[in-house]
C-alpha cells in the first residue's frame, strides 16, 4: 500500500505499512531532530532580536556623538574667530602705540 504526500503536482509516493520497532525508533529520532531544529530556530530568533536592538542602540549612540561633534566643531570655529578678532585688535593697538611713541 502507498501513501502520497506533498503538494498537488509534486506528490511523492511512500510505502505505507504498520509501525514496527525500527520505524518507531526512526520517528522518535526524527521528532528529536525536529525539536532540536525548532529550539535552534527560537534561539537564533532571540539572538537576531538582541542583535537588532544592539544595532539600533549603536545607531542612536552614533547619532548623538555626531551631534556632539558638530557642536564641538562649531565651538572651535567660534573660538578661532574670536581669537582672530582679538589678535586683530592687539595688532591695531600695537600700531597705534608705535605711532604715538614716534
Amino acid at each position: 500500500m502507498l501513501c502520497t504526500i506533498g503538494p498537488p503536482g509534486g506528490r511523492v509516493a511512500i510505502p505505507k505499512h504498520t509501525k514496527g520497532p525500527d520505524e518507531s525508533y526512526g520517528f522518535d529520532r526524527l521528532e528529536r531532530a525536529v525539536q532540536a531544529l525548532a529550539d535552534r530556530c527560537r534561539r537564533l530568533r532571540d539572538e537576531n532580536a538582541r542583535l537588532a536592538r544592539d544595532a539600533a542602540e549603536r545607531e542612536q549612540r552614533i547619532a548623538g556623538l555626531e551631534s556632539q561633534l558638530r557642536e564641538a566643531n562649531q565651538l572651535r570655529r567660534d573660538v578661532a574667530k574670536r581669537l582672530d578678532d582679538l589678535i586683530g585688535q592687539i595688532d591695531h593697538l600695537e600700531v597705534q602705540f608705535t605711532a604715538r611713541s614716534e
